[in-house]
């Protein structure tokens, strides 16, 4: 670890994922000095591809005074795999639900009722924690995305193949397909947003959704949250769907966070 990486927010936390049959590291962070009298509200913030638990937390220098002293905000990370149950059987979304949620709540002091947690995130992050959200109304309150990756079950190939080498966060080809498998994988089929909606509850339906992207993000990921929210009001999701200035990146990202937990405050 760098010097600046120890001078950013909050704190390691080390816990046993059976799920992935190793110890993991999350970073959780909070504004307050004390444990609220209420217990934690915790929201759980995925990176994007190829990020980790630090990723926000080096664009975060304005956002502490954002969090409410009742907020433990919580790290994990995948790096670049993606935080579902991939095609290579790493799995991630298994660890967020059965090893890290408990973890946190047998460590910090925290009601465990879903109205007491969030989860959301960047990119893939952000789908991630929207198909979660869905699949799991039962654990959480509400999910929010920023330029979220939502219809990455179909994607073929390589779309981003002409912008490599300016910087290009988005996965390769090969980087794709070894999370999600082949065309027609299992993979694909279990998280394709149409699947996820249409296996949707009741209780699902009324969880909060927000979904924000930035209009100069790649056309594709425009074109994706877009389909993605009207998708989402045609089955009567309670959905807040917004475009704002910005385009892919953890600033941007960080930016949505700040308005988010004002939304689920």
């Amino acid at each position: 670890m760098t010097a600046s990486e120890r001078r950013l927010p909050g704190v390691d936390f080390p816990h046993y994922a059976s799920s992935l049959g190793k110890t993991k590291v999350a970073r959780v962070w909070c504004e307050g000095d004390r444990e609220p009298v209420e217990g934690w509200k915790v929201y759980y913030v995925l990176h994007s591809f190829g990020g980790n638990r630090r990723s926000y937390l080096r664009h975060s220098q304005s956002l502490g005074s954002a969090i409410p002293r009742n907020v433990l905000l919580v790290f994990p990370e995948s790096g670049r795999r993606w935080f579902i149950n991939d095609a290579r059987g790493h799995r991630y979304e298994d660890y967020i639900i059965r090893d890290l949620i408990p973890a946190v709540e047998a460590s910090f002091m925290t009601k465990r009722r879903p109205e007491r947690r969030i989860i959301g995130g960047f990119s893939m992050g952000g789908a991630a924690a929207i198909y979660l959200g869905m699949r799991y109304p039962e654990i959480f309150a509400g999910s929010f995305s920023y330029a979220g990756a939502f219809y990455a079950s179909q994607r073929t190939g390589d779309p981003y193949s002409a912008l490599r080498g300016i910087n290009c966060m988005m996965p390769t080809e090969e980087e794709h397909d070894r999370v999600w498998g082949p065309a027609g994988s299992s993979v694909r089929l279990e998280y394709d947003p149409a699947r996820i909606i249409e296996g949707s509850n009741r209780l699902s339906r009324k969880r909060k959704i927000v979904i924000e992207v930035g209009v100069d993000d790649f056309p594709r990921v425009v074109e994706q949250n877009r389909r993605m929210h009207a998708a989402l009001v045609h089955e009567g999701f309670d959905v807040a769907y917004v475009e704002f200035p910005g385009d892919h990146n953890c600033f941007c990202a960080l930016e949505s966070l700040r308005r988010c937990l004002l939304r689920f405050a």
